[in-house]
């Protein structure tokens, strides 16, 4: 093996062009596979990081109302919640589990009927703090105190309605029995998180349960496992399914959810196709590039496989030679695609705002996106430019291990 890097490093430097060459293709192939995979990690880690924040790695939800969620049968409910929570939070790896409630509103600041409408959240003071970081979001104001008669409006609810803090609000909502229930409320403060937050209303617990005659239920448990890793959440579901009051309630991990059942696979599937199409592009051009010194080196090949080299050697030469230059160009393309990935890892792109509120239906996108750069992507970066050095180098070394000693020295004549 000493003997092949010697003489694969040898042949490397004869023709340094050609190498150049071959080593600025694995180093632009391995920095924009940093690039793309810190952006992709960022883009979608972060939208699943803040959504499951805000819903929880599992919901703990009534079966019936899961199958008509978008229709709000508020009737399908929990309406003893308590005994839920002490047994979900006793379950083995759960965090945290915290009631919630979530129900359309209409909203007006006179006599007239509202025409803006919401979607209010009532939450308990721990959830506000530590899951949906509400107080950390406020822009004008402050956050809910605790009493009745106070709400937090959504930076784009507060835009709708024309509302600003220290004025009264009628949220009109209904009871889970169909009957209107209106409550009248002081705007304390308006918050600017994701897009989804923008266009929420924030009330007590307690508030809400009086709006749906719910006093003591909720609507859903959110529940917090350790990770939110698939691998992770998915024993925590199966335990909070059997327990005994569960009932006939069931339980959801984020990842089975709409859009995520859908997303997770088609970011999977594009992170392999940016995978795959930069290893064809660059093997395709380190191709050429070993082909070029297959061809040159014919007569020399033909020399060593009449001195007792045989194909498997001839394969290994120029295995080596392309495995060294592809380690070299691996970490140098690893370390120069790291600086643009640290770069919008700190600064991110912002997008329009307009984009971020077509979405806040369905995930809780905000207007700048980050990339995220991890260690395990360095470390994909610097072995994809192996790789990709001995995919281009696997048919020109088959080349040369065909090479016939006695048609090589005719070649010398």
């Amino acid at each position: 093996m000493g003997l092949w890097l010697k003489l694969a490093l040898r042949n490397a430097a004869r023709n340094i062009r050609r190498s150049g060459l071959t080593a600025l293709t694995v180093i632009v192939a391995t920095a924009l596979y940093t690039v793309t995979s810190a952006w992709i990690q960022g883009m979608f880690g972060g939208m699943t990081t803040q959504f499951t924040a805000v819903s929880g790695h599992i919901r703990l939800v009534d079966a019936d109302f899961a199958a008509r969620e978008e229709l709000q049968p508020l009737y399908e409910n929990i309406p003893d919640v308590a005994p839920l929570l002490e047994a979900a939070r006793a379950t083995p790896g759960v965090v945290a589990a915290e009631p919630r409630i979530t129900t359309g509103v209409a909203l007006t600041r006179d006599e007239a009927l509202g025409e803006d409408f919401a979607l209010l959240v009532g939450g308990t003071d721990t959830y506000y703090r530590e899951r949906l970081k509400g107080p950390e979001a406020i822009v004008s104001g402050r956050w809910l105190s605790g009493k009745a008669g106070e709400v937090v409006l959504g930076r784009i609810t507060a835009r709708d309605t024309g509302s600003a803090v220290g004025e009264e609000i009628l949220l009109l909502g209904q009871t889970q029995h169909g009957s209107m229930a209106p409550i009248n409320a002081k705007v304390v403060g308006v918050v600017a998180g994701d897009a989804m937050m923008e266009q929420q209303a924030f009330v007590t617990l307690e508030e809400a349960q009086w709006m749906l005659d719910l006093e003591g239920g909720a609507m859903e448990v959110l529940v917090y496992a350790a990770s939110l890793e698939p691998e992770d959440v998915a024993p925590v579901a199966a335990r909070l399914a059997a327990l005994p009051q569960s009932g006939a309630l069931i339980a959801r991990p984020w990842y089975t959810q709409d859009p995520w059942a859908v997303l997770v696979g088609i970011i999977d599937a594009v992170r392999l196709f940016i995978q795959l199409l930069i290893v064809f592009i660059a093997s395709l051009a380190i191709f050429n590039t070993m082909t070029m010194s297959v061809v040159e080196r014919t007569e020399e090949i033909g020399v060593m496989r009449a001195m007792g080299l045989s194909g498997a050697g001839a394969v290994g030469l120029f295995a080596v030679e392309a495995a060294a230059i592809g380690a070299v160009g691996g970490v140098l393309g690893a370390a120069l695609g790291a600086l643009p990935a640290l770069y919008l890892q700190i600064h991110g792109v912002t997008l329009a705002e307009d984009f971020a509120e077509r979405m806040a239906s369905v995930l809780p996108v905000r207007t700048t996106f980050y990339a995220q750069l991890t260690p395990d992507i360095l470390i994909q970066a610097a072995l994809l430019g192996l790789v990709i050095a001995l995919l281009g180098a696997l048919i020109p070394s088959m080349r040369a291990a065909s090479v016939q000693p006695v048609t090589a020295m005719r070649r010398r004549q």
